[in-house]
């Protein structure tokens, strides 16, 4: 499968993408590497809220302080949200590759007003850390006695209010790390209110970073019924219309767009094209295939060496170019060229352009 990637040259690029009604990802690419960060509203599970002991606590607390609410989620998030991502990642990355648990506090009792918790920094006494698949065993032998989990930190700059956390750093050489987080944004209140007539709504975060994107990162988004292809072909149908019509209106855009596309092209081979295309009228498609031939043609070798970029195009070669991308796209019109082009030089070269 071929890797899409941004152009080289790009420094930073951002896309956004909705998936489906809950569903939604941000993909960020720097020089650093790739960041791609998808995230599923948890709308259609239960959650009850309670006044916490905040107003007193927080004279005790030195850090980590309590939050003004107690929020109390639905023990099921972490059954078909979390462990089927966890299996997969095992799945695809080997039996081995199992993510470390960070944060969680369960609510074990009757019902939910007749409860205690527990978290993973109890264990800490008993000189051991708590794993994920000790939460699923767990949960296995006591699900009904565990009722739920509650928010485990509290982020008052950010706004957050975190429920659950998990990270495996280097799975494989591409990927470095995926860290899995359920949480709550507080500023996102007055929307979940409005939308869903909730206090505040619980998101699903997977973030992954990796240094590209191979065939295990494509196998772990499609677990999560995100289509990569789909979303890369849509935006360069988009892209691809948009550079189109630009270019059309304004030749400036067509020679811009030339010379950071094909770099074997010098600056006066990008003009001698501009000339032509804007001589004839052409469309930016047979534009965009002359200046494609004569790049390959550019960086053809010949007898082992490359043309040099200061070595200008022959006016025959790009008229040949002009001549294939016409013919390619059945442009029927003449071709109108200089008087001091000769036709049996533009057949010679639309014969090494064809062999390219």
């Amino acid at each position: 499968m071929s890797i899409r990637r941004f152009p080289s040259r790009t420094k930073e690029r951002k896309f956004r993408a909705r998936i489906d009604k809950n569903t939604s990802l941000s993909f960020i690419e720097k020089d650093s590497g790739i960041q791609c960060i998808i995230k599923k509203d948890l709308t259609e599970y239960d959650v009850h809220i309670f006044p916490s002991e905040a107003p007193i606590t927080g004279d005790y607390l030195k850090k980590d302080i309590d939050p003004f609410e107690v929020t109390l989620a639905d023990i099921q998030i972490l059954e078909k949200e979390i462990f089927p991502i966890v299996i997969a990642i095992q799945e695809i990355f080997g039996e081995d590759k199992v993510p470390q648990l960070g944060k969680i506090r369960l609510a074990i009792g009757s019902n939910e007003t007749d409860y205690v918790t527990i978290d993973e920094g109890e264990f800490e006494e008993y000189d051991f850390f708590p794993s994920i698949q000790g939460l699923v065993e767990f949960l296995k032998s006591n699900r009904k006695g565990v009722i739920g989990f509650e928010d485990r930190e509290y982020q008052p700059e950010k706004g957050n209010l975190i429920f659950f956390s998990s990270i495996i750093k280097n799975p494989d050489q591409n990927i470095k790390m995926i860290e899995l987080k359920i949480l709550s944004s507080l500023h996102q209140r007055g929307l979940y209110m409005q939308k869903h007539h909730q206090y505040y709504g619980l998101q699903l975060y997977l973030n992954i970073k990796a240094d590209e994107i191979d065939d295990l990162f494509l196998e772990l988004l499609k677990t999560l019924n995100i289509d990569w292809e789909l979303l890369f072909l849509r935006r360069d149908l988009s892209m691809q219309n948009w550079t189109e019509i630009e270019c059309e209106r304004n030749s400036i855009n067509l020679k811009s767009y030339i010379r950071s596309k094909y770099d074997a092209l010098g600056y006066f081979d990008v003009n001698s094209i501009i000339r032509l295309v804007i001589k004839n009228d052409l469309s930016f498609k047979i534009a965009d295939h002359i200046a494609d031939l004569l790049n390959r043609s550019k960086i053809h070798q010949e007898g082992g060496l490359p043309k040099e970029r200061g070595e200008n195009l022959d006016k025959a070669e790009i008229a040949a170019a002009a001549q294939l991308a016409c013919a390619y796209y059945g442009e029927k019109n003449p071709l109108i060229f200089d008087k001091d082009v000769s036709p049996a030089e533009i057949e010679k070269f639309s014969a090494e352009l064809i062999k390219i």
